[in-house]
């Protein structure tokens, strides 16, 4: 599959979200303007702003009034991604320097403040105060989910559940967002609305697993940060959850993890050679998978229109990407 195909649909809007982020974080301040315009050059995937514009298409569509919801999305991912670097101390994303690592960590906190209050006004001005309460709800959510990974590092009592409770409030509910502001700022009937939802929820947590197995596989030069990131900061992913319940690799894991300060990157080494043998990126894959299938089942009871398509390659994609 080329890639990012799922796009084609919605081709004009995905070329001119750049520029509408471009301006949205634009400021007389140019020691916070710049680093906040490098930050939306560097680019990404831009998942979440095409699942606004693609789940719009099963309502009344206009451009020009889910254009605000899909740029605010993006927006307020691009805050918890500034503050997430700030916690990791992460001096790189994407290849490029972090907000954090070019005007250090106390005004790096303002940015992402000041990119989330954006996003807040974005939402007031579109005038929907419905949509604004269900952004804010799931925002607190997106942080507890935070949180509960700062809590659980270094934790190797957390089981299957913890992990899927964990994922769900850190990145699903922000893919199962989306959705909801494209389908209900279109005005889509409450039956679409839900069955988009629930596929943002569904594709979000097939994301977050396919994240985790590419912070042990993929190459560092092509993500722009540190393979095995996840092991040195003590979050327990899905692939080494599965390797710590392997009774041959559970006790050599447990003794390299029970000291963080001695995690190096020959012992992150030692630990990825260690998941990948006990199958946990296999099994890793195998739960994705299973991710994508129920988010397509709720696809088949949407009107068959080509931004259905597109949301079942963009399924497909998050199983099928290696960066």
């Amino acid at each position: 599959m080329a890639r990012f195909d799922f796009y084609r649909e919605i081709s004009h809007e995905m070329s001119c979200l750049e520029e509408e982020l471009l301006a949205s974080v634009k400021t007389k301040e140019t020691f916070l303007s710049e680093p906040l315009e490098r930050t939306i050059r560097a680019g990404g995937k831009r998942i979440r702003p095409a699942l606004v514009y693609l789940s719009a298409r099963f309502g009344d569509y206009d451009y020009e009034r889910i254009k605000p919801l899909a740029v605010a999305v993006e927006l307020v991912h691009t805050a918890t991604l500034i503050h997430d670097d700030i916690v990791d101390d992460s001096p790189l994303r994407r290849g490029t320097s972090t907000v954090q690592a070019a005007i250090g960590k106390d005004a790096a906190v303002y940015a992402g403040d000041y990119v989330l209050a954006r996003a807040f006004k974005m939402l007031v001005d579109h005038g929907d105060f419905d949509i604004l309460k269900s952004v804010s709800s799931v925002l607190y959510r997106v942080c507890e989910g935070e949180v509960r990974q700062k809590r659980e590092a270094f934790d190797l009592t957390i089981s299957f559940l913890d992990y899927a409770r964990r994922i769900r409030k850190k990145t699903a509910l922000l893919f199962a967002i989306s959705c909801e502001l494209g389908a209900r700022g279109a005005k889509a009937d409450p039956h679409t609305v839900s069955s988009l939802k629930k596929y943002g929820m569904m594709l979000g947590m097939a994301f977050q697993v396919m994240d985790d197995i590419l912070d042990l596989t993929e190459d560092e030069n092509r993500s722009g940060k540190p393979k095995g990131n996840d092991i040195k900061e003590g979050v327990i992913t899905l692939p080494l959850l599965y390797a710590l319940n392997n009774k041959s690799t559970e006790r050599e894991l447990r003794e390299l993890l029970s000291d963080k300060n001695r995690i190096d990157e020959s012992t992150i080494n030692t630990i990825i050679k260690i998941v990948k043998e006990s199958g946990g990126i296999e099994y890793a894959r195998h739960i994705a998978g299973r991710y994508v299938k129920k988010s397509k089942e709720q696809l088949s009871v949407l009107e068959d229109i080509p931004a259905r398509s597109s949301l079942m390659l963009l399924a497909d994609y998050v199983v099928e990407r290696t960066g």
